[in-house]
């Protein structure tokens, strides 16, 4: 593998944290924290069998924090993915997904073929990111403000059934 990824914990707190710009906090969460926090307390995530936040490093440097879920009626949930702002716009986001993709029982213990993703309709940089990787478009949340990503795209169908209520 290209990157080391470990689990989420106090100790890279306040660096991940420094990166949440008003820019950053309008298409995830205000803190990786309260949402780790928040996933950890969670009956549904238990005992982190079905939630994992991973610091992905390059060498000694932190270069991303992703958020992944699992569902026992869904594929694997991925977002959001936050990328250092000192790497942004490199490539480093379309790398680290192929690597999860690729590589989901070495980073998470349980193997997946299917990913999904709700990202924000104006998020462009992620758009072009889950795009390279081959995610596609199943359809845009009744609201309008996000849309709803497939990995592969022979699954597309599948994930319009399982969210047939919320997406036009």
């Amino acid at each position: 593998m290209l990157f080391k990824w470990v689990d989420y914990c106090e100790k890279y707190e306040d660096e991940i944290e420094s990166w949440m710009d008003d820019d950053t906090r309008r298409f995830s969460s205000d803190s990786i924290k309260e949402d780790h926090e928040y996933y950890i307390l969670s009956d549904e995530y238990e005992n982190n069998i079905n939630y994992f936040c991973k610091v992905i490093f390059d060498g000694e440097e932190i270069i991303a924090v992703i958020i992944i879920l699992r569902g026992d009626e869904y594929p694997v949930h991925v977002n959001p993915i936050i990328v250092n702002p000192k790497y942004r716009n490199k490539g480093y986001g379309t790398k680290i997904l192929f690597e999860l993709i690729n590589n989901i029982f070495e980073i998470t213990g349980f193997e997946e073929k299917v990913f999904h993703a709700v990202i924000f309709g104006d998020n462009n940089a992620s758009i072009r990111t889950f795009e390279k990787v081959g995610f596609v478009l199943a359809g845009t949340h009744i609201d309008g403000d996000c849309g709803y990503w497939v990995y592969p795209d022979s699954e597309l169908e599948n994930c319009r059934n399982y969210y047939k209520d919320y997406i036009i």
